[in-house]
């Protein structure tokens, strides 16, 4: 297994990120589709093309697990302190 990626696997992450992109924005002009089905897929395609950002264009594919670990804790941190406080809020709007 070589240590980067050759020409062709760029060409194909690049139509995979083209490809999420044209997602997005079909998910957004899609008519009918509800505000919390479309947040949800628009955050499952970034997180899908964040992901394939780092693998490929930052060569963490080709890494130690420690150091890939080092990168996604602290990239998943902020995401978990925003469900905290999403969820915080939602208790809060409860009716008591």
């Amino acid at each position: 297994m070589s240590s980067h990626a050759t020409r062709k696997q760029y060409l194909g992450i690049f139509a995979a990120l083209f490809v999420l992109t044209v997602l997005e924005v079909g998910v957004v002009k899609m008519p009918g589709i509800g505000k919390h089905p479309m947040i949800l897929a628009l955050i499952f395609l970034a997180v899908t093309k964040a992901a394939l950002v780092g693998l490929f264009f930052m060569h963490l594919r080709w890494e130690t697990k420690v150091l890939k670990w080092m990168v996604a804790i602290p990239l998943a941190t902020p995401a978990l302190y925003a469900m905290v406080l999403i969820a915080d809020a939602m208790w809060r709007r409860l009716p008591a």
